[in-house]
């Protein structure tokens, strides 16, 4: 239905209710079951309305959950015409038609609110990320702009001190190896040399006086040759050993 539509059938549906108050009361918890037929009753007695119009708000008023509750709870099995007086009944069929009826409605009702909460919740998700966006936007200009500001103030410095002469030295130091905040790992050593070094050196219990060096002496000036000696052997014969 188009809103041009809609708003077509809420002033009938108000117009009805200025004709017909006990049809179609403005009180919601007044409402009241309808005689069967009682559409015809509404075109012969409006002839000058659009019966589709008519049809149209007949449905909505019928369609609605507070008509439904009163065919379940309305005192009494009566249903009523136009003008309020009782006509026909409200059959047991009816009622089991209008809870299965109000159990959709319910449920669509249920759906719905869970639909809108669901579509609230998504849009305020995006409403925080839009407003984190912007913020790291605006900081981002703002680094920017002090990053330039800073550039611009160096710069006038700079040129400053280049009309007096002087020529400001490069802010740029040489590369100093940093020492490294962790100790260095001790290098492990062969089973030998740990042995070695573990162990002292020999003590000797009667230690003997060292002499200085005489620079005279003609040891001290030219060492000696070393002189191996070797055992020759010697045959001997059977009569020596005889005489022996």
């Amino acid at each position: 239905m188009s809103k041009s539509d809609k708003r077509a059938v809420n002033a009938l549906h108000a117009i009805l209710m200025d004709r017909f108050p006990r049809a179609f009361p403005k009180d919601y918890d007044a409402i009241r079951p309808l005689k069967i037929g009682i559409h015809a009753d509404l075109i012969q007695r409006l002839p000058e309305v659009d019966p589709g119009l008519l049809r149209r708000v007949l449905a909505n008023h019928t369609d609605r959950d507070g008509y439904r509750l009163a065919l379940l709870h309305h005192r009494g099995d009566r249903r009523y015409d136009l003008d309020g007086q009782p006509v026909g009944t409200v059959t047991d069929a009816d009622r089991v038609e209008a809870a299965q009826q109000l159990e959709a409605s319910t449920q669509r009702r249920q759906a719905k609110a869970e639909h809108v909460r669901i579509h609230q919740a998504r849009e305020e998700k995006r409403q925080k990320q839009r407003e984190m966006e912007r913020r790291n936007r605006e900081a981002k200009a703002a680094r920017k702009a002090e990053n330039l500001r800073r550039m611009e103030e160096a710069a006038t410095r700079k040129a400053a001190l280049i009309a007096q002469g002087i020529v400001p030295e490069p802010r740029s130091k040489p590369h100093r190896h940093r020492p490294s905040p962790f100790p260095p790992k001790p290098r492990p050593q062969a089973p030998s040399e740990s042995k070695t070094a573990s162990r002292p050196p020999p003590t000797d219990p009667n230690p003997r006086p060292v002499r200085p060096p005489d620079p005279t002496s003609p040891s001290q000036a030219k060492p000696m040759p070393q002189v191996e000696f070797k055992k020759k052997r010697r045959i001997v014969s059977p009569d020596e050993k005889g005489t022996s």
